[in-house]
């Protein structure tokens, strides 16, 4: 692949180490379906725990998202501030085991096909 790719997601997990982190191995693990050992990653918000619309520094996230040709937003939070900026950008799912939808595995795989289609083009 000739772009770089930029996932954005949430904010950073209080976990302590990374080993315990499933929400980490699931976007690993789509990464590698796609294809994708090299990738940038950022968070919209930088620090851990609670955060609101109004903790996004916009001005940040544009900066972040320029010399990628490519962008995943992890969740709907992301991809609205995304929006919200006119960032082009494919919205994934959080990989957070507690999002239910992925619970669904058929719907897992047909966003993952989507997301090859999206980084495709």
């Amino acid at each position: 692949m000739l772009f770089k790719v930029l996932v954005i997601g949430i904010n950073p997990s209080d976990k302590k180490t990374i080993q315990k982190n499933s929400t980490f191995h699931r976007l690993e693990n789509w990464m590698d379906n796609l294809g994708l050992g090299v990738f940038s990653f950022v968070n919209v918000i930088p620090e851990p725990g609670c955060y609101k619309k109004e903790d996004i520094d916009y001005d940040r996230l544009r900066k972040v998202c320029n010399g990628h040709s490519k962008i995943l937003a992890l969740g709907s939070f992301v991809s609205e501030a995304l929006d919200k900026i006119e960032v082009p950008h494919f919205k994934l799912p959080h990989p957070s085991p507690l999002n239910r939808q992925l619970n669904d595995k058929s719907f897992e795989d047909s966003m993952l096909v989507e997301c090859a289609k999206y980084l495709g083009e």
